[in-house]
């Protein structure tokens, strides 16, 4: 076991107080010597020895203290001492070595040098503990006299005053790392002003108090443009309010002719109180002095580390003029000069961050026929257009409200609720605008979202500002909106949804259900209906909201090559049973029909499976054969050619000329759902069933009714003409083996 191990227990006795600010602030005046001794005579004796003696040009305060429990209070709240003189034996043998232990590992005081002391040699054997211990020296108190204490306490004061020098220069190093971090953020004179201020009082541990003077500025984002006198850009402390001032206004001449001696002879100026660093404009684009009030004269670490903050910190000024630059670019339309998507982007996040974002509206508007002007009249017309839309918009929206052109004639306005909204932004097209000495009439379509949506950033909500203002030119010039959150988790759904189709197929999620079509009157099987099912890991996915989506891309295709494969093979099952007769019929979108060989694929997939064409009813919607009649109705007819039927789905919601119904290759109406289910309570439900009913006896073709769910309901359709029916009455839709087994059972 290592020796230093017994003395690093520490007992009840071994308690330090808290810190206060006071016990830190140091003395620079003296040497301070902590003597830690139970004996009063040889403390005596040690103050005396001390009294006159000056080291490094500086006199000796001693502190004596009588124990290590006080020496441990003492140490707690004041860590300003050079060297600490410890007797070995106090309170008990090893009093010394353990408040050693604790003063490094507890306080962290790794600078103050160490002499431990003893009047009894074998107590602590000289080789191990200096071994074991950070020490400076270990004496007998019987050899202080011929060795000399003025001699050992200079050797440990030489020792502190390196390792604080030391200390001093790592510390202030690691500061100007940080404070060149932080200057480098600053993006204005004011802010980088400021913060030289702080980081410098920070470094040599004064005060904030001064100031900040230019002079022989270029472009450097001054609002005062040139200067020909000094002007203060930023200040602290009891010289704040002579920001934007010039120096001769400053009260104080001393300080006032400090900081024009600096800039006229172009270097840095130091005095017993105050620091004035000079920065040359061949780094910062402009001559700058930067006064420190610090109270007291710097040593000489202090004042090399100054040299090095400004050699740092004079690239932040020289910066400052490129930073502006580089914003009005990034953040600046080039054509109106006003604020930019990026520019209300940052806005509208500055304004999120605070508490009182519900407070605030965003507001957009696109003027309406614009590319219609530009076309008609030139680009340098439509500029006009954009100028004067910017000025009016400018007028109605005073600061602190921020315009912005988005893109091409979309406007932005973020703003307070009461000052921005639609009636505003309306209003702002009230009165014709004047262009090229010629007043003119513009409209817009406008959208107005609130900033309170916590759950989205300042991007998603301008997207979703975006979208609303699209959904509000669908009705026109002059239309606006508001927006609805419903309908972005709406599209975010539906984009899901579009995301989950390749997935889908690849993990074998989409499967086919078969509800079966009866005759009512007599409960024989006519036919199965095809219905497609999409489960997913997390859950199952309505076929009423995942076919509309399909129907607008490209996977509607593969969904139908995905059924007619699927119910072939299901036919295939149901010839195996002995089910020969029974008819499948497969829902076709007009988005199939696109596709010229959308039925050739149907009867290819049948002729590899083996089966004919006649086994399958290709049901197509009302609305659907009406989009693209010529197109539908040829290849319904070369599906009937094949020996297969038609039905039409959903017959009587549409808006069907009866003419193109004669023409139609059509072998059954389907009466819609929607009908069926209020046959016992609506009588426009009861006359248009009666209809269809009606219109199938003429054409001579069957009619059949889906969702039926109630006897009334059955009973009613037979009665009228309706013999064939499915729904939830009979079945629902079941997948082929459950089918098989409800077959089997009947």
């Amino acid at each position: 076991m290592d020796r230093a191990e017994n003395y690093h227990g520490i007992d009840d006795e071994m308690l330090f107080s808290p810190e206060t600010q006071e016990g830190n602030q140091g003395r620079r005046d003296v040497w301070r010597v902590l003597a830690v001794d139970d004996d009063k005579d040889f403390q005596n004796s040690l103050n005396f020895a001390l009294r006159d003696a000056v080291i490094l040009d500086k006199p000796i305060e001693v502190v004596n203290v009588y124990s290590m429990a006080e020496a441990c209070k003492v140490l707690s709240v004041d860590h300003d001492f050079a060297v600490a003189f410890i007797d070995v034996m106090m309170e008990t043998e090893d009093a010394g070595l353990r408040l050693m232990n604790a003063v490094r590992d507890i306080l962290g005081l790794s600078e103050t040098r160490f002499i431990l002391l003893t009047g009894q040699p074998g107590i602590a054997p000289a080789k191990f503990v200096m071994q074991d211990f950070d020490l400076t020296d270990y004496c007998l108190k019987s050899d202080l006299a011929s060795r000399g204490i003025v001699n050992i306490l200079t050797g440990a004061i030489r020792n502190y005053h390196q390792l604080k020098t030391i200390s001093a220069a790592h510390r202030g190093l690691h500061l100007i790392i940080e404070s060149s971090n932080r200057l480098q953020a600053m993006k204005t004179l004011p802010d980088l002003a400021s913060a030289t201020l702080d980081e410098l009082a920070k470094l040599i541990n004064v005060p904030c108090e001064g100031l900040v003077c230019a002079s022989k500025t270029t472009d450097i984002g001054l609002t005062n443009g040139s200067v020909f006198e000094p002007i203060t850009i930023g200040a602290s402390g009891k010289y704040k309010s002579y920001v934007n001032k010039g120096l001769s206004e400053l009260p104080d001449g001393y300080i006032q002719s400090l900081i024009e001696k600096s800039l006229r002879e172009k270097h840095s100026v130091e005095t017993e109180n105050s620091q004035v660093l000079f920065f040359a404009q061949s780094t910062s684009q402009a001559e700058f002095a930067v006064y420190v009030a610090t109270g007291r004269h710097l040593e000489d670490t202090e004042k090399e580390l100054l040299h090095v903050f400004a050699a740092n910190a004079s690239k932040g000024f020289g910066n400052v003029a490129l930073v502006s630059k580089l914003d009005r670019v990034a953040y600046e339309d080039d054509l109106l000069g006003i604020s930019n998507r990026s520019a209300l982007l940052r806005e509208m996040f500055r304004i999120r961050t605070c508490s009182k974002a519900d407070f605030f509206n965003l507001v957009m508007i696109d003027i309406d026929g614009f590319s219609v002007l530009n076309n008609l009249f030139g680009s340098t017309f439509g500029n006009f257009v954009l100028q004067a839309v910017s000025d009016r918009l400018h007028k109605v929206f005073q600061r602190p409200a921020v315009v912005a052109r988005i893109q091409s004639d979309l406007f932005a306005v973020v703003g307070f609720k009461e000052i921005v909204n639609l009636a505003a932004a309306k209003d702002a097209f009230n009165e014709k605008f004047i262009i090229e000495q010629t007043s003119h009439n513009l409209s817009a379509c406008f959208t107005e979202v609130s900033l309170d949506n916590k759950s989205r950033d300042a991007a998603d909500l301008l997207r979703a500002a975006e979208s609303a203002l699209r959904r509000a030119k669908l009705h026109g010039p002059g239309s606006c909106s508001f927006h609805d959150s419903k309908l972005d988790q709406e599209a975010v759904n539906r984009f899901r949804i579009m995301q989950g189709f390749s997935d889908a197929f690849s993990q074998n999620e989409f499967e086919l259900h078969f509800q079966p079509q009866l005759n009512m009157a007599t409960g024989a099987l006519m036919g199965v209906e095809a219905l497609i099912r999409w489960n997913n890991r997390n859950g199952s996915v309505s076929p009423d909201y995942f076919i509309p989506i399909a129907e607008q891309s490209v996977y509607i295709h593969e969904l139908g090559r995905f059924v007619a494969c699927k119910t072939c093979e299901f036919i295939q099952q149901l010839d195996a049973k002995g089910y020969t007769d029974i008819t499948v019929s497969i829902n076709y979108s007009v988005r199939q029909f696109e596709h010229s060989n959308v039925i050739s694929a149907l009867h290819e997939q049948c002729a590899l499976a083996g089966i004919s064409p006649s086994r399958i009813c290709v049901e197509v919607t009302e609305t659907a054969i009406m989009t693209s009649h010529n197109r539908v109705s040829t290849l319904l007819e070369q599906h009937r050619k094949a020996g297969g039927s038609v039905s039409i789905d959903d017959f009587g919601t549409g808006m069907s000329s009866l003419e193109y119904l004669f023409e139609l290759p059509v072998d059954q109406l389907k009466i819609d759902q929607v009908f069926v289910t209020k046959l016992t309570a609506d009588d426009k439900s009861v006359a248009l069933s009666n209809m269809i009913i009606e219109l199938s006896k003429r054409l001579g073709i069957s009619v059949i009714a889906e969702g039926v769910e109630t006897k009334e309901q059955a009973d009613w359709l037979v009665k009228h003409g309706c013999e064939l029916g499915q729904g939830w009455l009979y079945s629902k839709a079941l997948p082929p083996e459950a089918l098989i087994d409800w077959l089997a059972q009947r």
